[in-house]
């Protein structure tokens, strides 16, 4: 398998004051289909190409790199950094497949503050197959990681922070896994399965908020998702920890360890305003930890507000925390309003 270098096969610089993007976009042309990339340690200035437009279904944005063949690359200790006044993200992977990146670190240099919540995305696997990101760290981001009707797709030991809006977002993407991540100090859903994908894994992931002030945010959001599976996460520090809503059905909530959020698991109908509210229903909700939940105000371990089918069976709930349709507090096991509680256990 052929292996490249950037630096010597290609000039890049790698000191943080070049600008390296044209020396590593041809180092991605010229590489063979299925090669390899090596990006040695250092800084690697990447600008921002107004050839690589990007339109999807919610927002238009653009990128330093585009990838379009079978390849991959590894960047270990490198750090690509992009100019975040000028919306743009890293890296566009467009109708690809089995496009590899390991490790390495994209940074905006500042926060955005501004611009539509996919003017800035990191890294973007758009319409692609069979990809996998690992080991990569990410922050400064409108989006860090957007897998964009994508199928089969791999995104794991991601550490993606500091973002204005999602850390990671699988948006209308099938049979995806999202492992082993840590998402923190984003918004708009730090990490969000989202736009009528289905039979996704979020697994073994810490989605976490702790800054000041920031009490409104979410943690894990299901939206239109189907028989996707949330197991074995860690969510803390937000309005709603996993939020199911817009119309998902027939998902499963299992293992998972929810506290400090205001709701720390809610089936609701979705935002208010122009955003889609539809009913979610069939969602299992099992053997989580949901005790602990914040008390600035009405709170709940599980708020259950829409749906029918829906099954809560095995958690680990305080008492008058698990709250149904209409408001109604359950401390016992029982079927309510189509609804099946089952061995859950209570406690003070």
């Amino acid at each position: 398998m052929v292996s490249m270098n950037v630096i010597t096969d290609f000039n890049a610089v790698g000191d943080g004051i070049h600008d390296d993007t044209l020396a590593i976009q041809t180092a991605i042309n010229s590489v063979p289909e299925g090669g390899t990339l090596l990006v040695p340690a250092g800084n690697y200035k990447v600008s921002k190409n107004p050839l690589h437009k990007i339109t999807t279904g919610y927002g238009t944005s653009y990128a330093a790199l585009k990838i379009v063949k079978p390849i991959t690359i590894i960047m270990n200790d490198a750090i690509f950094e992009t100019k975040t006044a000028d919306s743009y993200g890293a890296f566009w992977v467009y109708k690809a497949s089995n496009v590899h990146f390991q490790g390495g670190s994209l940074r905006g240099d500042q926060l955005p503050s501004n611009g539509i919540l996919t003017s800035r995305v990191g890294l973007l696997l758009q319409d692609c197959r069979s990809c996998s990101v690992e080991g990569m760290t990410i922050r400064n981001y409108s989006q860090g990681i957007n897998v964009y009707n994508s199928e089969d797709c791999s995104i794991s030991r991601i550490i993606s922070e500091y973002n204005n809006g999602s850390g990671i977002i699988s948006f209308n993407s099938d049979r995806c896994l999202i492992d082993s991540c840590q998402i923190r100090n984003s918004r708009d859903g730090h990490l969000s399965l989202f736009g009528g994908g289905q039979y996704n894994t979020v697994s073994n992931c810490t989605v976490t908020e702790d800054r000041d002030g920031n009490l409104n945010q979410q943690g894990i959001t299901l939206e239109r998702e189907i028989n996707s599976v949330i197991k074995n996460n860690t969510v803390r520090g937000f309005y709603y920890g996993i939020d199911v809503k817009n119309g998902s059905d027939s998902c499963i909530l299992l293992e998972n360890q929810c506290t400090n959020n205001q709701f720390n698991i809610a089936i609701r109908p979705g935002d208010d305003g122009n955003n889609l509210q539809a009913t979610s229903n069939n969602i299992t909700i099992s053997k989580n930890d949901v005790t602990s939940p914040r008390r600035l105000g009405p709170s709940a371990g599980i708020l259950v507000k829409v749906g029918s089918g829906h099954v809560i069976s095995e958690n680990i709930i305080n008492k008058n925390m698990l709250i149904l349709i209409g408001g109604v507090r359950i401390n016992n096991n029982l079927s309510l309003n189509q609804i099946k509680i089952i061995n859950n256990r209570f406690i003070s």
